[in-house]
């Protein structure tokens, strides 16, 4: 009876342990995540979808590896899509290219330019490229 009696405990412990570590993991998760690559076909084919359903305009080259639009441009890397977004005064601090999913995030001094590798496609990324797009989109 007591071999009984200590699996609920011991199912608590595992289950304390797991939301304590899932909890440490969120929150590391905001400074980069653990991914550095995605995959950069599937990631560049998501963008473009979600482009065309916010009524952006984009432009595939013949290969149809890379795509521009009025204010950037995507391609497909190794590692995943390649993202550039120009224009005035981007509503951007450096920490918005180093969140969870992106990697390799540049942005300009001036704020009028900015890189980032997206490796993944989730929340975050498609919240950041819908600030883009309202941001850079309303004279279309």
């Amino acid at each position: 009876m007591n071999s009984m009696s200590e699996l609920p405990r011991k199912s608590r412990d595992l289950d304390h342990l797991m939301e304590q570590n899932s909890t440490e993991l969120d929150f590391l998760s905001a400074y980069g995540g653990s991914s550095s690559e995605g995959d950069g076909a599937a990631l560049f084919s998501a963008l473009r979808r979600f482009l065309k359903a916010g009524n952006v305009v984009t432009s595939l080259n013949k290969k149809e590896t890379s795509m521009t639009f009025p204010f950037g441009k995507a391609s497909i890397e190794d590692n995943g899509c390649l993202m550039t977004f120009k224009g005035k005064n981007l509503p951007l601090v450096t920490s918005d290219l180093q969140q969870a999913g992106f990697t390799q995030g540049k942005l300009t001094k001036t704020r009028t330019s900015c890189k980032v590798i997206m490796v993944e496609w989730g929340i975050e990324q498609r919240r950041f490229v819908e600030r883009m797009v309202e941001y850079l989109n309303h004279g279309e």
